[in-house]
């Protein structure tokens, strides 16, 4: 089991060189709080290299029509170095496709992979891919067998994507003058859950929900054994009791009390029984 998180300042990479894999946010990417240039990019995969870590680029935005030529000169500066690509744009998948290079690609689609034939396809691409994690605890099982699966199993991950400026339309809307540079909470009426909403406006204009808790998944990973886990955190702490997870290979309940204690906002999203409508060997 492979260990992927997520860099947050440069100044990380000798303290969380335990890790296997390391991404780094760019301005193409869609919901990361800081995102690095050019010239840092090169050089925190030069710093990834020395220390024996696989750095990943994520471009995985929706990338506009106009935008493409843009995105193929970045991506034609990086082909050339050591590093992993994580897209969601099939834009991306056509240049690399090109380049003979769909091994070097990580498949992002949120909640969108989610059986086995999606997940079959991109391995028979030589393409990994990050699945739904909103899963039954058998599916996530039969989903990870796969060795191009990556699971999060920790941190918040996107529940909306889209390219509307939403805060910047309910402020005109609601004649309500509020800083759209800033995170809010949204609720609905019906539920008590508060959800982040953020807009961003680096690349392309875009907005973002996040779940209203931070998954976590530990100790099931006993059973589901994915080949790689995405821990979005830059939080050392917790890091290091996944790491000691994995070089122990187990992961106790105790450990996972640890994880909860260092975050109040922290929450499961598996379904451990799967409903009957899903479940097609079930006589009614």
């Amino acid at each position: 089991m492979k260990l992927i998180t997520c860099l947050s300042n440069f100044n990380d990479i000798d303290e969380i060189s335990f890790v296997d894999e390391i991404i780094i946010s760019t301005k193409y990417s869609i919901y990361y709080d800081i995102y690095f240039k050019e010239e840092e990019i090169a050089e925190i995969i030069k710093k990834c290299n020395d220390l024996n870590i696989k750095a990943l680029i994520s471009i995985d935005s929706i990338i506009p029509e106009n935008k493409i030529s843009e995105i193929y000169d970045f991506l034609n500066k990086f082909i050339k170095y050591q590093c992993d690509f994580i897209f969601t744009d099939f834009a991306i998948l056509s240049f690399f496709k090109e380049k003979n290079q769909l091994n070097r690609l990580i498949y992002s689609a949120s909640t969108y992979v989610c059986n086995r034939d999606d997940i079959k396809y991109y391995q028979d691409l030589g393409i990994r891919t990050i699945i739904s994690n909103e899963l039954s605890l058998d599916d996530l099982i039969e989903n990870c067998k796969y060795d191009n699966v990556i699971l999060q199993t920790y941190g918040y991950y996107p529940i909306y994507y889209s390219k509307r400026n939403v805060l910047s339309l309910f402020s005109e809307y609601a004649n309500i003058k509020i800083d759209i540079n800033k995170a809010y909470e949204i609720k609905e009426e019906q539920r008590d859950e508060k959800y982040i909403i953020k807009e961003y406006h680096d690349f392309d204009n875009h907005s973002i929900i996040l779940n209203a808790y931070k998954l976590c998944i530990y100790k099931e990973l006993n059973d589901i054994n994915p080949k790689y886990i995405y821990v979005n955190t830059n939080n050392l702490d917790v890091l290091k009791i996944y790491k000691e997870g994995i070089d122990k290979n187990n992961f106790t309940e105790m450990n996972e009390l640890a994880l909860k204690k260092i975050d109040g906002r922290i929450d499961k999203s598996l379904i451990y029984i799967r409903p009957s409508i899903l479940n097609k060997d079930e006589k009614n």
